[in-house]
């Protein structure tokens, strides 16, 4: 954190075999339009925007050359 705002952070959650890997997420104004426009441009959404829990809504894709990316309106920023 700086000055008391969330800047980064890291997960290290158990999802079943999948292999360690980075995932950023971009804090966006509005995560469904982001993905919606990625999917427009040739991306591949791979999970559609939903919630996640009271932290925020948010969505990952991938761009044509398969670079993952993850998009996330914060519910409180």
């Amino acid at each position: 954190q700086v000055g008391g705002r969330s800047i980064a952070g890291m997960m290290i959650p158990q999802h079943g075999g999948a292999l360690p890997h980075w995932m950023p997420y971009v804090m966006v104004d509005d995560a469904d339009q982001i993905a919606r426009r990625a999917g427009e441009l040739g991306g591949q959404v791979f999970v559609p925007p939903m919630a996640m829990g009271d932290v925020g809504r948010f969505s990952v894709f991938a761009d044509p050359a398969g670079a993952m990316l993850a998009v996330i309106k914060m519910m409180h920023a």
